[in-house]
Order: structure tokens, then C-alpha cells, then sequence
């Protein structure tokens, strides 16, 4: 049996160790402000192996987007002909959410089992604090989850999508503007709503997919109570999954529901 790890809040010393697992684009500094987020970390005997963030609200001082995935409907009564076309809308809906973000882990040190264990560990103990302090935090609570990608890294969303209107490095460009990043990338997108059938195969069939890796997020999250809403993140597409604050179900509660707060480190 796995030994169990603890949870805690991430302090400056811990940076050096975190940085190796963020994907391009995460956050990499610690919270401004306490009450604005927590960072938290599992740790065993200290030593950081996975991490995560809690934030109240999100968007409020610099625009965060999303696809919306809808559909429109073209019928020709007289001809017997009805086509329900699947669309992404870029726009601004889940401003002002609370949001889990920035989830990663030390795969080198873990194993899947490992890994499991310490994300539902910081997941409970970020929803207990959620389901403890409901009016401190937004009516909707969101969680990001990475979509697919090649070998390579690539994103067929992104290949079909996204670098018709921006040819750099996604990669180049997420690690040089951090989480800024996609803002500054959807200030070049188009406004109108896009149908799906023009997208290549591969970039339709991307759409709101998960990365296999970040299957055992996905089902922890399943457990608890969030669900895919028809958002999707614009650089790979991954879904995005919500739920009302008010309906947080917290995994496990009891032994992880108390995070230490952050040591003068």
C-alpha cells in the first residue's frame, strides 16, 4: 500500500522542486495574495510531488477565454433537409468563477498509483475548503483539463485551429508569457462563431477529448461532482469541467480536509 502523503501550502523554497512538472503556460509564482488563492502541495517526508491551485475568482483583472461548444440548425422544410452543425464561440463565460488550476505532478517520482493517490488527496483538500467557505467563493467552480496531443506535443486542435491565425510556437509563446498567454493569442481569433466540419478530422475529433494522461484527473473530478459544460480551452481544446459551488461533493473528508497555512519558508 502506497504510504500516505500530506498536504500543504506551497512556500518559496518549494519552487525550485515545482517548476521540473508545470506544463508551459502554468502559473509559476506564488499567490499575490492569500485570500485570493492557495497553492498547495503533497509532499512525503516535505518533499514536494504534487501540486495544485485553489483561486475565488478568475477573469476579473485580465480577460480569461473559452470556446463555447454549440450548434446551429439549417432546415429547408420544403426539401426535407435538416443539419445540426456543431460551433465554437470564442467568449468570456466563466469570468469571475472560482477555478482548480495549474495541476501537475512529479511523474518521474510517481507511479499512476502514486499519482492518483496525491491528486485526490489535493483535490479533496481544496473542495473541503470550497464546501467549508461556499460564500467566500464563486457560484461556479471550474477545472481546465489538458487536451490531446501527438508524441511531438502538438495539438491537432491547435494545428487545425489555432495556427491559421497565429503560425508561431504555441509551446515558445506559453513558456515566454506564462498564463498571459492565451489572451494575448485570442486578441487574433475570430469572434464569429466557427463551424467544426471545416476543421480537419483530427481537430474535430480533439474537441473536448482529454490527454490520457490526465484520465485519473478527469475521474476524480467525475466523483466529486463536476461535469463537462460545453466549454473548451483554446489552445488544445480540453474541456473544461464545472459545477455549482453549492453542489461540491469533497472526496474523503476528514483527514485531508486541514491545510497547514503556508510556513515562512
Amino acid at each position: 500500500m502506497t504510504a500516505r502523503m500530506d498536504v500543504r501550502e506551497m512556500g518559496a523554497s518549494d519552487l525550485a522542486a515545482v517548476q521540473a512538472w508545470l506544463a508551459p503556460g502554468m502559473d509559476r509564482e506564488l499567490p499575490a495574495s492569500d485570500a485570493a488563492e492557495r497553492w498547495l502541495l503533497a509532499t512525503r517526508a516535505d518533499r514536494p510531488l504534487a501540486c495544485l491551485r485553489l483561486r475565488r475568482a478568475i477573469g476579473l483583472d485580465s480577460p480569461r477565454h473559452w470556446y463555447h461548444v454549440g450548434c446551429v440548425v439549417h432546415a429547408a422544410a420544403e426539401l426535407g433537409l435538416v443539419h445540426r452543425l456543431h460551433t465554437l464561440q470564442l467568449g468570456n463565460d466563466l469570468t469571475g468563477a472560482s477555478e482548480i488550476a495549474d495541476v501537475a505532478w512529479d511523474r518521474a517520482a510517481l507511479d499512476l498509483a502514486a499519482g492518483a493517490q496525491a491528486l485526490a488527496q489535493l483535490l479533496a483538500a481544496a473542495l473541503q475548503e470550497v464546501a467549508a467557505r461556499r460564500d467566500a467563493h464563486a457560484p461556479r467552480l471550474i477545472v481546465e483539463l489538458p487536451g490531446l496531443r501527438d508524441a511531438d506535443g502538438r495539438s491537432p486542435f491547435w494545428q487545425g485551429l489555432g495556427r491559421h491565425f497565429y503560425d508561431g510556437d504555441p509551446v515558445a509563446a506559453a513558456l515566454r508569457f506564462g498564463p498571459a498567454w492565451r489572451g494575448h493569442v485570442a486578441a487574433l481569433l475570430p469572434r464569429q462563431p466557427i463551424y467544426t466540419d471545416f476543421l480537419c478530422p483530427a481537430a474535430q475529433a480533439a474537441v473536448a477529448q482529454v490527454d490520457p494522461a490526465a484520465r485519473v484527473l478527469l475521474d476524480l473530478l467525475w466523483q466529486a461532482g463536476l461535469r463537462y459544460a460545453h466549454h473548451v480551452c483554446i489552445d488544445d481544446g480540453g474541456p473544461v469541467f464545472e459545477c455549482a459551488t453549492d453542489l461540491v461533493v469533497a472526496p474523503g473528508a476528514g483527514r485531508a480536509a486541514s491545510v497547514p497555512a503556508r510556513a515562512a519558508r
